[in-house]
């Protein structure tokens, strides 16, 4: 079977991990710069005022008028992503990360390790921890995994056996589906609204109106193909930091303190006859100093 971990409105609560007053108050993340103006995931505070994910920013701010805008945070969200992985994978789970608040791993292999289904999955929600409130969907293919991760409730496990998977996707509404928004209105004009009218039509007729992504949809709403998921390996990390005695604000120290973590980080043994895969930078200010790190993994 395979195990789809969620994390509804990750990202909001990854950025709010430096800012946990912000928890209890309206808030929403904000879109990102250039970007559509449609805000990202809300606070339980802000949704009881009305204010909804992809809702436009000029109407969330119309419904609630003082929201705290939460400016995205990839670096907080990346590095939380990799603390639940890292938790994952110590319990014994080979996992998949896919994108943020989404993780993939099989069951096979780790059933007999905890006795049964249900205890390593309970086993793989204590990993997660209980301040992301995240849930399990289980199926015989992703994205059914996916779906019932997405309908389960916080802490809840929901396994959907194959038997049960297209009575189980069929009342489930489009937004599940990998689609641009007007692939979307265009099935929604043809009365097309849940997955189940998606499979029931001819994978020929959804190709030739909407395409490669199209078939690749109605393929999705009948279930998806059939494929292993294969964890990652784990990477490891060459971490160096550099702290000032004092706050520094020219441009071009800050640009030779960074050239001179980089000379240093890539001049260590560790990564002798290896590339680097992801170069992450971070800034935090304490009260007597700034703390420079660059973190190079492999």
């Amino acid at each position: 079977m395979i195990a789809c971990l969620s994390i509804p409105g990750f990202e909001l609560k990854a950025a709010l991990r430096a800012r946990p007053s912000l928890e209890l108050r309206p808030a929403a993340l904000a879109p990102e710069p250039g970007a559509e103006p449609l805000i990202g995931p809300v606070t339980a505070a802000a949704e009881a005022l009305g204010v909804r994910p992809q809702m436009r920013l000029g109407e969330a701010l119309a419904t609630c008028p003082q929201p705290v805008r939460v400016d995205p945070d990839p670096a907080a969200a990346e590095q939380a992503l990799d603390e639940i992985v890292r938790a994952l994978e110590d319990s014994g789970f080979a996992v998949y990360p896919a994108t943020p608040g989404i993780a993939y791993f099989e069951t096979r292999g780790v059933e007999r390790l905890y006795g049964g289904l249900d205890a390593a999955l309970r086993r793989a929600l204590a990993a997660a921890g209980p301040q992301w409130d995240a849930r399990i969907g289980v199926a015989g293919r992703r994205f059914a995994a996916l779906a019932a991760a997405t309908v389960a409730r916080g802490g809840q496990l929901l396994v959907v056996r194959d038997e049960e998977v297209g009575n189980f996707l069929a009342p489930l509404p489009l937004s599940l589906l990998p689609l641009e928004r007007q692939r979307s209105a265009e099935l929604e004009a043809l009365g097309v609204r849940r997955l189940g009218q998606l499979a029931g039509l001819s994978g020929g007729a959804v190709a030739e109106r909407l395409g490669p992504d199209g078939r690749r949809a109605w393929g999705l709403a009948r279930g998806g193909a059939a494929a292993r998921v294969r964890g990652r390996r784990p990477p490891s990390e060459l971490v160096e930091a550099l702290e000032f005695p004092e706050a520094v604000g020219n441009e071009l120290t800050l640009r030779r303190a960074l050239g001179a973590l980089v000379e240093t980080i890539l001049a260590r043994p560790e990564r002798h006859d290896r590339f680097v895969r992801k170069v992450a930078l971070a800034a935090r200010r304490f009260l007597a100093a700034d703390a420079h790190i660059a973190r190079a993994v492999h």
